[in-house]
């Protein structure tokens, strides 16, 4: 099987951890302060290895950064930066987003088309974060739903009966079928990614300490019968604890519908490209609408 085990160097996905950067005039800045929104490219050297011959192609700045001063090279501005943030990284150039994280260029080295600005009128508050699970770890998954987990069972809701809660098939809420991941090794993948990718963010953009998370549920909306009615996933005591709820689709592009809509800020959808997490309170008003080709597989949890 393959290991979806992280290693300790930065991969695309990641968001690079602030440092302090010494230019060759004595300037000294902090890479997420002076460097935070906008793309670049970076090629983390030793102090005698090899540095890039050219300059990026795409106009893009370039930081040439070594733990000792490197040599000007056209098209990069050298800096110098601690041992261990610049054993972090191979010495191979890479290409960071406006957000400082890491985006898999390799098929196109020095390239990537910048974002056509437009004016939002209204969106929900939530928080898209890119690339979080990786495509071979999302179609992992979906195999291990149809063929460990033999396609998951039919949602329930639970209802009060007598005083006590007891779950029930609600095919006016919702419609999908679920499973939790079996297989501990695929469930550790997941979760280091969250912890190292999701969690990060969910504090610096929420100001969110994560103390808990629920059970990983895997999720299949079928095409003609999947779907979510609005609702909220946190208003049951059953579920009182949770704070922001994280999804990720597995497969976009696979089906139609299936996208998540909030009521409440407008009637805008939201998608997110496979292996990317969206995160949202759960005490938003939010829906998942019917799926009308394909199905669609998904990931979710809960944080608090």
């Amino acid at each position: 099987m393959t290991s979806f085990a992280l290693p300790s160097i930065a991969l695309p996905g990641d968001r690079l951890p602030d440092v302090w950067l010494r230019f060759a005039d004595g300037e000294r800045v902090k890479l997420h302060k002076a460097f935070g929104g906008r793309p670049l490219w970076i090629a983390v050297v030793g102090a005698d290895a090899q540095a890039p011959d050219s300059p990026p192609a795409d106009g893009t700045t370039g930081l040439l950064i070594a733990p000792r001063l490197p040599r000007e090279r056209a098209g990069w501005r050298s800096a110098t930066a601690d041992a261990e943030w610049c054993g972090m990284f191979s010495s191979t150039p890479f290409r960071v987003d406006a957000n400082l994280r890491i985006v898999d260029d390799t098929a196109r080295p020095f390239a990537g088309a910048p974002l056509t600005p437009s004016t939002t009128v209204a969106c929900a508050p939530v928080l898209q974060i890119p690339a979080v699970l990786e495509p071979e770890l999302c179609r992992a998954l979906i195999r291990h739903f149809d063929d460990v987990c033999e396609g998951g069972e039919r949602s329930h809701v639970l209802v009060l009966e007598d005083g006590q809660e007891t779950p029930r098939l609600a095919p006016d809420i919702k419609a999908r079928r679920e499973s939790p991941i079996r297989d501990p090794a695929l469930e550790a993948a997941v979760h280091q990614r969250l912890l190292r990718r999701v969690m990060p963010e969910l504090a610096r953009v929420f100001q969110f300490q994560t103390s808990r998370r629920d059970p990983f549920k895997l999720l299949a909306y079928a095409g003609g019968d999947g779907y979510f009615r609005p609702h909220r996933d946190n208003d049951t005591p059953d579920v009182a604890h949770r704070r922001f709820a994280l999804s990720v689709n597995l497969d976009e592009g696979a089906y139609d519908g299936g996208t998540f809509r909030f009521p409440e800020f407008g009637p805008h959808l939201y998608g997110p490209p496979t292996g990317d997490v969206l995160v949202f309170s759960c005490s938003l008003l939010h829906e998942v609408t019917p799926i009308t080709r394909g199905t669609r597989h998904a990931l979710a949890t809960f944080v608090s």
